[in-house]
């Protein structure tokens, strides 16, 4: 049987510290994509090669397809690459644990046979997870990490894609690092497969929208398995907005970034122990920071988060663009 988690809901009206989310309006970027929308987008099917063009300028790249969130373009790829070998019987699935609890799910759904690596610490499990790709594997891992929020270095990442198996990279965080992106490598790479979503950095949670990207072949392997729509024509017109408007988007990263740098220095220097990362959020003992349970009304943040070797009682805290939603913590 396969076991998921479903988080509660939680009012829009709290400071969101927990999911990752843009907490800063979009302003006149959502004025235009008001004024983009017409009755015709609820009426009629969307017509979704018009996101194409604007997609491929986006990311520099135009082998890819659209999904209803990144989530979904993963299924995909387990999808078309999870039928057993004649020979060798049933696929591996070898991820890191922890990691995106989706990977594992989707393994489950198509009676792969999942084999955890387990992290050191914060530090992903290299050397062990080469072990263990065999010819009979598919491989998932997000980069940076999801949870820990560690990056994969570029050198390990070739390594990975020298097995030559299928590795799917999801980059949903990349855009807080200063990592590269390993689109550049599709065309090197026939076993890769990469995907991104407007979730995270581009501030589209609400959207659903996500991409996957691999070479031609690939591509035309998932056509098959994608859903009759990808995406609602609301969907659609924002995503053209978001690719208009790229550079005022791209002062989110920033400012995040800045954030980041500024409130992991203000906590060092107050003597608060913190696990950073390199997306938008970092790790903290609930014990050292008593306020947390007073906070709970107003702040909703991720508690009980496990850190491998380093115990349960880990607070996640997303990083926002302004280092004022921090107050509470720095008095």
């Amino acid at each position: 049987m396969i076991q998921r988690k479903f988080n509660p809901s939680i009012s829009h009206k709290k400071l969101r510290l927990h999911s990752a989310e843009r907490n800063t309006s979009w302003a006149n970027v959502f004025k235009d994509y008001k004024d983009s929308l017409t009755e015709d987008d609820l009426r009629f099917y969307p017509n979704t090669e018009e996101l194409k063009e604007p997609l491929s300028d986006f990311y520099g790249n135009d082998n890819f397809l659209m999904g209803f969130g990144s989530d979904r373009c993963i299924k995909y790829f387990v999808q078309s690459n999870s039928k057993k070998h004649w020979l060798r019987g049933r696929k591996k699935l070898i991820i890191s644990e922890p990691t995106f609890p989706m990977f594992g799910v989707y393994g489950q759904m198509y009676d792969l046979k999942i084999h955890s690596i387990p992290y050191n610490i914060i530090k992903f499990p290299i050397e062990s997870f080469l072990k263990s790709i065999t010819k009979n594997s598919i491989v998932i891992i997000s980069n940076p990490s999801s949870p820990i929020g560690d990056a994969i270095s570029y050198y390990d990442i070739l390594r990975i894609l020298d097995k030559g198996v299928p590795t799917l990279i999801d980059e949903a965080y990349i855009e807080f690092s200063n990592e590269r992106s390993c689109i550049e490598l599709i065309d090197k790479y026939p076993n890769l497969y990469v995907t991104r979503t407007f979730s995270k950095a581009y501030g589209s949670a609400g959207a659903r929208f996500g991409v996957i990207f691999s070479q031609k072949q690939n591509i035309d392997s998932m056509i098959q398995y994608r859903d009759m729509y990808e995406v609602s024509g609301q969907t659609l017109k924002w995503i053209q907005t978001i690719c208009k408007n790229k550079d005022f988007a791209d002062e989110y990263i920033l400012n995040v970034k800045k954030t980041r740098s500024e409130l992991l220095i203000k906590l060092y220097d107050r003597g608060i122990k913190f696990i950073p990362s390199v997306c938008n959020w970092f790790h903290i003992r609930e014990r050292d920071l008593p306020l947390l349970k007073h906070m709970e009304r107003d702040v909703e943040f991720r508690k009980n988060c496990v850190i491998p070797e380093r115990g349960t009682d880990w607070v996640r805290l997303q990083i926002t663009d302004n280092i004022k939603d921090y107050d509470w913590i720095l008095k």
